[in-house]
């Protein structure tokens, strides 16, 4: 009975082990897969890029990049929906990213959610303050929905982490000192 419980004990562990190796073996695949699908998304082959994207995040389902990148893949082939699920899981993988709430809100304006997209961008720049693009990306909606205050509000800040667009916008506005 000893002897059953120490090789019951020792298969166990053993398969512990060997499911760790195989993980990080994934792990390891995922990552060069997702190398190999910037490459095409960089060449602007985005049909390849998915796929290789997909098959990273077969290999690591937790890969919020794979899933961010995919999205923009996605994106970039008119698939729209499809990407925001894609950004939406990497952000439920990885909810400290300004860059996919600034993404994310982008497809929802162009998609006409200009509530949701604002929702985005106001949570991009809740995470980092300083991300100048999710500024720029709320400007245009409220410029687009008449809130000129909030507009100039967001240029303002914009302008102040020396965004020059803004500063040049606003200088020939009139508005400040630029």
């Amino acid at each position: 009975m000893k002897n059953s419980l120490r090789i019951l004990l020792g298969a166990i562990i053993a398969v512990i082990l060997a499911s760790n190796i195989v993980s990080a073996h994934a792990v390891d695949d995922a990552k060069k897969l997702f190398s190999s699908a910037e490459v095409k998304f960089g060449a602007n082959d985005f049909k390849g890029a998915i796929a290789d994207y997909t098959k990273a995040i077969e290999l690591d389902p937790k890969f919020a990049e794979a899933y961010n990148s995919r999205a923009a893949a996605k994106f970039s082939t008119g698939e729209k929906q499809s990407a925001i699920e894609d950004f939406t899981k990497s952000i439920e993988l990885n909810p400290k990213s300004s860059d996919t709430y600034n993404n994310r809100g982008g497809i929802k304006s162009d998609l006409g959610d200009n509530q949701g997209a604002t929702s985005d961008f106001t949570k991009a720049i809740e995470i980092n303050p300083s991300f100048v693009p999710a500024y720029l990306n709320r400007t245009a909606l409220r410029l687009d929905s008449g809130d000129k205050q909030g507009a100039t509000a967001d240029l303002l800040q914009a302008a102040k982490l020396g965004n020059t667009d803004a500063q040049q916008w606003l200088k020939s506005n009139g508005i400040s000192n630029w």
